[in-house]
Order: structure tokens, then C-alpha cells, then sequence
């Protein structure tokens, strides 16, 4: 006979066994943390989504788009950034930056700039030499740049957005700084009109110029410098901009792959006014920090190749999609291959590790993601990724003119 003391006993067993159970099937599920963890947390979970988020897909061959020999005879062989292009009422439009001058092209995806249409000059842009915001104009001039970034149409009128990459650079040698800018084009892409900068670094110029300028660590176009190009999608009616930032300890130079974003709205708006909207860079889970020199939690993945790449929405997998550039240049790359990288995201936080679409023993440059559906912005199972092919083996002795344009057939499995 169990006494009542025996059947507390019991039950008392039997509770236990219930909790210690629980306890470890919890123990064997991967709970994702609050969204108000603790920083720490968050990125270790970062971690572990992308270890496990590996995406498969197949890659074709590559294919050639723009033979030496057209660049040469339409006069594009110094093209500088990337080739991107949006679909006009039907109509493939295509833009890039050569030698400065903004290209505006059409033709189908199989032959980009089929046709020229005109090549001009972004205007408006702040003279370096009378532009005296930093104090120090006399010792400056522009270096590379501008260089286009990306491009975006706007459904309502028709408008282009251009983002463009620019490059301050001393007269004097000994480095460049570099932010992200905005333009607008109210004719179709024949011109386009400076609205302001959006984007620039955690460091400072004052603190670059004073501290850091003519440092054989970071100077030029060291990978610790370059902010790279406008890799954005949109998401939940916001521009999200993926760029390459940088702080420093004071005396360690710290980079790390950042975002900010902006209402899609509001850019949009005020670019008609040849301005820019307020754009917030994401810093320990919120979205307060300013767009032009606030500071930036890094993501978790590394800004590799300059982050001289594109992005895109992926309806097929309901992710978003980032490419770059990989080796061929001392960028911290230790590879005698040139790589196109590919990463994706569910939530545009956490990123997957970079995997291979295409690789060889030359430099392939400035991809660029070009969508089998009529909205470039949005891809399918299948899409296509454009590089600038380089037919010498490594930079930066390199011939800036010997290139061609690939492409590769990217399908997700």
C-alpha cells in the first residue's frame, strides 16, 4: 500500500523526469535569442544562421557579352565600376561610368550597349578646389571618380536614380577618401544631376587627413579606404545600402561590411529637388545613426573585393542576394585566382558565408546582377551575373584597357 507521503515521492520523481526531459530537448533545438538580446548574442546567432544557410545552385559557362574589339569601337574600354542596367517600358537601358563620363546604352541583355545613346558628365557636383566644408581645399583634387554605383528607376515618372562612388584624393599623393552619392536623371538617363552626399565612413575625414593620410598602410586604394559601390535592395519600403565601412582605435584601422538604409519614399521625393533624404546607418540593432559619419555595427560577412558588387531580392528563395569580387589585387586576398562571390540573406542582417560562382586565374571585376524578368530588382530561380573579365593576370600592373565583359548563368537548386 503507497502511503500519501509515497505518492508525493512519486509524483515529486515523475516531475522531475518531466523537467529534466524538457530540459533537454530544448537543449537539442536552436532557439533564436530575443530581439533584445545582448549584442554579443545576436552576432553569435548570426554565426550559426550562416554556417547553416549554404545555398546550392549551378553555374553555366561563361559567356561573352562585350568583345574587346566593341568596346573599342563604341569607345568603352576604361569602364570603372560596373555595368548595370533597368528595364524602361520594355526598353533595356544600360550605364556605366568610362573615364569619368556616364555611358547610357540600349540593347538586350545579350548585347549591352547595342547602341550608344550619349555620353555626359554628372553636374553639379562640389568643386574640389572651391569647395572649402573641410578647410583644406587647396590640397585636394578629385581622384577616380565619380564613378556610377547603381541605378534605380522610379515607377511613378520614369526619373533615374544614379549612385555614385567618389573619391576625394590629396594633390599631394598619400591617399583618398571616399563616400557614396546620389543623383538624379529627369530625361531618361541622358544627364544627371548631383543631390548630395548620402553615405560616407565612421572615420572622419578631419580624422583620416590629420591622422591617417600618406600611411603606406591604408593610403590610395588600399581595401581599408575604399567604401565601395552601392550594393542596395529594397526591403519593407526602404533602400537597404550595403557598403564597406571604417573606424579607427585610434592607431588600428578597423572595416567591416555595413548597411544604412533610407525610405525608399523619401529618397525618391526630395531627389526631385536635387536633394537627399536622411539615410541611418544599422548600429547595435537600431537604425539612429546617421548616414554620413555615424557608426556602423559590422555584419557577418567580410567586405571582400571593396564590395564592388550588387545586390538584389531573390522571389525564387525570398532572400536577397549580394555578389563582390574576390583576389587578383592586394586587397588581403592571399589567391592566385580571381573570384565572383556570391552571399545571401533572409533578413538583410545575417548573411551567408560567400560561396563561388566563378573563378580563374584572372581578374573578374565589378559584378553586376541582371535579372531573366522584366524588374531588374527582382530575380527567379535563375539570373545572370555580368564581371568585367581582365586578360591580364593581376593588378595593379595591369593594362587598363585589355578587358571584355562575361557573364554566367546562375540557377538556384
Amino acid at each position: 500500500m503507497i502511503t500519501g507521503i509515497g505518492v508525493r515521492y512519486i509524483s515529486f520523481l515523475i516531475i522531475l523526469a518531466v523537467v529534466a526531459n524538457i530540459s533537454w530537448a530544448t537543449s537539442q533545438k536552436k532557439v533564436a535569442p530575443p530581439a533584445n538580446a545582448p549584442a554579443t548574442v545576436r552576432i553569435a546567432d548570426a554565426m550559426r544562421k550562416k554556417i547553416e544557410s549554404k545555398q546550392k545552385f549551378a553555374v553555366g559557362e561563361p559567356q561573352t557579352v562585350i568583345s574587346r574589339e566593341r568596346m573599342k569601337e563604341v569607345d568603352i574600354q576604361g569602364v570603372d565600376g560596373s555595368i548595370y542596367a533597368l528595364n524602361d517600358k520594355g526598353q533595356w537601358k544600360w550605364f556605366c561610368t568610362n573615364l569619368v563620363r556616364i555611358v547610357y546604352g540600349i540593347g538586350p541583355r545579350d548585347n549591352p550597349f547595342d547602341s550608344i545613346v550619349v555620353k555626359s558628365e554628372l553636374a553639379g557636383l562640389p568643386d574640389a578646389y572651391t569647395n572649402t566644408g573641410f578647410g583644406f581645399s587647396v590640397d585636394h583634387r578629385w581622384g577616380d571618380g565619380p564613378t556610377l554605383a547603381n541605378v534605380y528607376r522610379n515607377p511613378e515618372n520614369g526619373h533615374i536614380l544614379g549612385f555614385f562612388h567618389t573619391e576625394w584624393t590629396l594633390q599631394t599623393g598619400g591617399g583618398t577618401y571616399f563616400r557614396l552619392g546620389l543623383s538624379i536623371s529627369k530625361d531618361g538617363g541622358k544627364s544627371f544631376n548631383w543631390c548630395g552626399y548620402i553615405v560616407e565612413p565612421e572615420l572622419s575625414y578631419h580624422t583620416w587627413f590629420n591622422h591617417w593620410r600618406g600611411s603606406k598602410d591604408i593610403g590610395g586604394h588600399h581595401p581599408f579606404a575604399n567604401i565601395g559601390l552601392a550594393n542596395y535592395v529594397i526591403k519593407d519600403g526602404y533602400f537597404y545600402l550595403y557598403y564597406a565601412d571604417a573606424r579607427d582605435k585610434p592607431d588600428t584601422f578597423i572595416q567591416g561590411t555595413a548597411v544604412a538604409r533610407a525610405k525608399v519614399e523619401d529618397v525618391l521625393a526630395d531627389a526631385e529637388d536635387l536633394r537627399t533624404a536622411s539615410w541611418n546607418k544599422y548600429y547595435n540593432g537600431e537604425w539612429n545613426e546617421r548616414g554620413l559619419g555615424g557608426r556602423f555595427t559590422s555584419l557577418n560577412i567580410e567586405p571582400k573585393g571593396f564590395l564592388h558588387g550588387d545586390a538584389a531580392y531573390n522571389s525564387y528563395l525570398d532572400k536577397f542576394v549580394m555578389v563582390t569580387r574576390y583576389g587578383k589585387k592586394p586587397d588581403g586576398a592571399p589567391t592566385n585566382t580571381g573570384s565572383v562571390l556570391i552571399s545571401f540573406s533572409k533578413d538583410g542582417i545575417n548573411w551567408s558565408d560567400w560561396q563561388i560562382v566563378h573563378e580563374d586565374n584572372r581578374l573578374h571585376d565589378y559584378p553586376s546582377i541582371i535579372s531573366m524578368g522584366d524588374d531588374n530588382e527582382v530575380l527567379g530561380k535563375s539570373f545572370w551575373v555580368y564581371y568585367k573579365y581582365c586578360f591580364d593576370d593581376v593588378l595593379p600592373k595591369w593594362n587598363w584597357y585589355k578587358n571584355r565583359w562575361d557573364r554566367v548563368l546562375v540557377t538556384m537548386e
